[in-house]
């Protein structure tokens, strides 16, 4: 099955101050659907600014262009958006001196003030710009890359914007137009667009080389060169000043670190705290041009209606070697909060309790035992009262359930809503699809859940769950909405600067952390006793599951998903 991706500009241009002729400034609202008036807000802002005669210099001879871009399926990763920006869109020009990449959530608090630090700069060379953000360790969310020594590596926070000059973006644009079949991607899977995005720039572009002209001097492309040299060896503090490796930098394309796009406005208690301890050894800033805003609830305002833990139904995942080990953990954390919950496993145990799914555990892959739980849960979903969503989690993933059904509230139960952390598989090709990790919880609308168990079914029992679904819903034209809050991996796979601006949902992994810590720093919850964590309503008298068939008249079957994903490799599953 081929699906075609989309994109879609929306028909707005605005050139600030004059006739669109010469030289442009490309400013563009990355946008998902489902947070299009935020992107409104950010273009009506920039009016403003234009119409109070604030915007541009008198000496700036530029145009400058707004558009948004609307993200359908595949484009969420901007690298995967690049080839569309000179292909179907015409956006990117060879008169397009800066592009400025912004998020819907991005905040341009004054584009005089950014446009003035761009006119210091060389839009030929090639460069951009950003607030940097640096690993504390290898991590799997990064694909492990610099495993040795990750710290060094800086890569753009994209929500406070990014700024490329035009040459490098035109660069990038050819380079993976060229690149098409993946062959310089370190994967197929799309997890964190930022992190892959610098990552591919620093292994497939360089520095321009110094030339010499005819009288000897150097060229302006020298002079670019050794800008971009010694910005690297102030902007990246390497610790160690090994002559090999700032060899190795000056050679290669590393982000910009820029004091005026920001994490968020400084004003804000958490810039406050850091401002304080480092006032003492650097300058003061500049003023924050471009910054973060912190997420909130993308749904219609409209649909707006109260929401708590007695409305979600949690369909926790489990297996009969971890009842002892990782349950007890959920009783002790999240559960109180989570009335209606319901631990599905291999094999019923009625001191939990747990009800079987009549499916065997296998390695990997879990689709057949996924699609089981879904059923079993729609069924007892139907036998209880108000209950608008189904959270589909694993055994070791920590939640906040208020914070959670607070997000909730502004999103519309009674549509096919599918909301989690988003990845993608293979955005770059015609057959690519966004999915939901299942490890940091997929919440679905219970019309959702009866929409997929007609629909969806697996190619193989131990084919990736998280996935499957994913390509499911998508064929059936339902969009994979991201959730910042939700996290596939622990606290210390993420940036500082990502944990605060967005309060944490969920975490997932035990392994070199402190479950409880998690849960008490992270998201926010008390430790209840284990004997006051009231357990889940207790299933039949058996404590069995019927077991269900899970192919039949009406499944969409995704026969061209099988090759390969019988569960037995992990190649094509992100399994962490």
């Amino acid at each position: 099955m081929q699906l075609k991706p989309s994109f879609l500009v929306l028909p707005l241009l605005l050139c600030l101050g004059r006739v669109c002729v010469g030289k442009e400034i490309l400013l563009i609202i990355s946008c998902p659907q489902q947070a299009e008036i935020n992107c409104r807000t950010l273009r009506e802002s920039l009016l403003q600014q234009q119409q109070l005669n604030e915007a541009i210099p008198t000496d700036y001879a530029y145009d400058i262009k707004v558009h948004i871009l609307q993200e359908l399926f595949n484009y969420w990763t901007l690298l995967d958006a690049l080839p569309h920006l000179r292909g179907q869109t015409r956006l990117l020009n060879t008169n397009t001196d800066w592009i400025i990449w912004c998020q819907h959530n991005t905040h341009v608090a004054s584009l005089r003030g950014l446009l003035e630090q761009l006119h210091r700069r060389d839009a030929q060379e090639l460069a951009y710009y950003g607030h940097a953000l640096y690993d504390a360790e290898a991590t799997i969310v990064h694909h492990f890359a610099n495993y040795k020594d990750p710290t060094w590596f800086p890569y753009p926070m994209l929500s406070a914007g990014v700024v490329f000059t035009g040459a490098l973006l035109r660069s990038l644009v050819e380079l993976v137009a060229v690149n098409a079949p993946n062959a310089t991607r370190h994967s197929e899977f799309a997890i964190d667009a930022a992190h892959e995005l610098a990552r591919f720039i620093f292994d497939n572009l360089a520095p321009a080389v110094p030339n010499a002209d005819d009288d000897g001097k150097t060229s302006s492309s020298s002079s670019s060169s050794s800008r971009n040299n010694i910005d690297i060896d102030i902007d990246i503090d390497i610790g160690k000043r090994d002559v090999d490796f700032v060899d190795m930098l000056q050679r290669k394309i590393i982000l910009k670190s820029a004091d005026y796009i920001c994490p968020w406005a400084r004003v804000s208690p958490a810039w406050s705290l850091q401002s304080s301890e480092t006032t003492a050894k650097k300058p003061v800033p500049l003023p924050c041009f471009l910054h973060a805003k912190p997420e909130v609830a993308a749904g219609n305002a409209a649909h707006c209606v109260h929401t708590t833990g007695a409305h979600i139904y949690f369909a926790i995942k489990t297996c009969a070697k971890f009842h002892k080990e990782r349950i007890p953990i959920i009783e002790r954390t999240w559960a109180p909060d989570a009335m209606r919950r319901k631990y599905y496993s291999d094999v019923a145990d009625a001191g939990i309790p747990t009800i079987s799914t009549g499916q065997a555990n296998v390695p990997t892959g879990h689709c057949a035992k996924t699609l089981a739980i879904l059923q079993l849960s729609l069924k007892d979903i139907n036998e209880q009262a108000d209950i608008r969503w189904l959270m589909l989690v694993d055994d070791d993933t920590l939640l906040s359930v208020p914070r959670l059904s607070a997000l909730l509230s502004c999103y519309n139960h009674t549509a096919h809503m599918y909301l989690g952390e988003r990845y993608g598989y293979r955005l770059y090709a015609p057959d690519g699809f966004n999915y939901h990790t299942g490890g940091a919880g997929i919440v679905l609308s219970v019309p959702l859940v009866r929409l997929m168990v007609e629909h969806c079914s697996c190619p193989t029992a131990s084919a990736p769950d998280d996935m499957i679904l994913g390509y499911c819903l998508q064929a059936l034209g339902v969009p994979a909405v991201h959730v910042p809050g939700l996290h596939q991996a622990r606290p210390q796979d993420y940036a500082p600067e990502l944990l605060q601006l967005n309060a944490p949902i969920s975490f997932h992994k035990y392994w070199h952390t402190s479950p409880e810590h998690t849960y008490t720093r992270w998201l926010g919850g008390t430790l209840a006793n284990a004997s006051s964590a009231r357990h889940a309503s207790r299933p039949g008298k058996d404590g069995l599951g019927t077991p269900l068939q899970l192919h039949g008249r009406g499944l969409l079957q995704l026969a061209n998903m099988g090759a390969g994903w019988d569960g037995g490799t992990s190649k094509h599953h992100l399994d962490l």
